[in-house]
């Protein structure tokens, strides 16, 4: 950037480097959305407090010149909302600048910028996939748009049509919860699902790229990048049926996401191979609330439905509850500890448990260590990216669809004697 000495010295140190900044933007024509260097690297190079640099910064988003958007950073803002500074009129050489070419924000085909739609940030589960999705566009050099559903299937929508507004070059989405029902051993969506399916159709009309992550809907036939679900949800099974349980349980919710789907057939299927009962009183799938709010993630630890709280209680007190049980997600082992603990059953002497998909980290913070099935979400968010890349510069021809491995980790809540063992799993034969 222009050293700040170059200024005019009567204006004030924040504002000379604001003036600066702004005259790097215009000299090196940065189109609008783009990410520029951080406060703490801004402060690094102008040799100042990051003080002054937040002040700066701050005084060229109330002049458009900038915007921001947190957590990710500060943006270019379009130079159609953009009034000239103060600083940048009382600059010849900046105002020369935009005589002889006016610097052009608007997109020109395919942009530098791609969108990613996520419910929201705060668990390492969707952290993973954040931070695979963007170290892999930076490496092929895109700048990268945040939005947050929420859960919300209208905000996703509200979302997904700014980015069609702004041109992004493609999106990344990951649908927030998409209900589908089996049909003919395979999944259909529910009629809940029907203006996501008008919507992401209308996106391949558009001949917009984008790739659906860990979820996808079975009536759109696009790229997506998922986890291994039905081996997560058998190999979970298997490992308690190793351990000699017999009467094992799946605890989910009252409806069904593909990944979901996907980890109740793997074990429904793992209990047929072993010709164990597949007794109703066994799987609980009537609980409400697969995730804590999205605005109170320290109930991620703790109970926060009474209503799912009773339903547990009732499902453990049958007269042949299981002894073990496999959960849906990492949210729902924190429920279960919860409600076992109300009937002072205790993990593992009492009830074993398996999680069969979600935060490695999350469930090391419970008081006895969860076992559970360990997905590639970095790895997700990577490949994600990288078949967007590739369909922006359309290398791919074809619809690439892929499912990647599972690994389980072993800790104390399944009974066994190894501790923090890691096992990769092999995929067994979905029938």
């Amino acid at each position: 950037m222009s050293a700040v000495q170059e200024q005019e010295p009567q204006l004030p140190l924040y504002r000379r480097i604001a003036q600066s900044i702004h005259q790097d933007i215009v000299q090196r024509s940065l189109v609008a959305h783009t990410k520029i260097s951080s406060e703490v690297d801004l402060a690094r190079q102008f040799g100042v407090s990051h003080g002054t640099i937040t002040k700066a910064l701050e005084s060229l988003v109330r002049e458009g010149v900038l915007y921001r958007q947190r957590p990710q950073g500060t943006f270019v803002a379009e130079v159609a909302d953009a009034p000239v500074s103060a600083s940048v009129e009382s600059s010849p050489a900046i105002e020369d600048k935009r005589v002889r070419e006016t610097p052009s924000f608007a997109f020109h085909g395919h942009t530098a910028f791609v969108g990613i739609v996520i419910p929201h940030l705060g668990t390492d589960f969707l952290d993973g996939m954040v931070l695979g999705v963007e170290s892999m566009t930076r490496s092929f050099g895109y700048g990268l748009s945040f939005a947050y559903s929420e859960d919300d299937e209208g905000l996703e929508r509200y979302h997904i049509e700014q980015f069609l507004r702004q041109g992004v070059a493609g999106m990344i989405i990951y649908p927030c919860d998409h209900r589908v029902v089996e049909c003919d051993d395979h999944y259909i969506s529910t009629a809940e699902g029907q203006e996501r399916i008008a919507l992401l159709q209308t996106l391949q009309a558009r001949q917009v790229p984008f790739v659906l992550m860990d979820r996808y809907v079975p009536e759109i036939d696009v790229s997506h990048v998922v986890s291994d679900d039905f081996t997560a949800g058998y190999a979970s099974t298997q490992h308690l049926i190793k351990l000699g349980h017999q009467r094992i349980g799946f605890v989910s919710v009252s409806y069904q996401v593909t990944s979901s789907a996907g980890r109740y057939a793997g074990y429904l299927q793992c209990l047929r191979d072993h010709h164990l009962p597949l007794e109703p009183h066994l799987s609980l799938n009537a609980l409400q609330h697969a995730y804590p709010s999205a605005h109170d993630h320290y109930s991620l630890v703790e109970p926060c439905c009474p209503e799912d709280t009773q339903r547990l209680i009732t499902y453990l007190r049958h007269p042949q509850r299981p002894t073990a049980i496999v959960t849906m997600n990492d949210y729902l082992s924190v429920q279960v500890f919860y409600a076992a603990e109300q009937l002072s059953l205790s993990i593992p002497e009492d009830l074993a448990l398996v999680c069969s998909g979600g935060s490695s980290r999350l469930t090391s913070m419970l008081r006895v260590p969860l076992t559970t099935i360990v997905q590639p979400v970095g790895e997700i968010g990577r490949q994600s990216a990288y078949i967007l890349h590739n369909l922006i510069s359309q290398r791919f021809s074809t619809i690439r669809q892929l499912k990647l491995p599972v690994s389980l980790l072993v800790r104390k809540s399944c009974g066994s004697a190894a501790n923090s063992i890691v096992q990769t799993l092999p995929a067994p034969t979905e029938r």
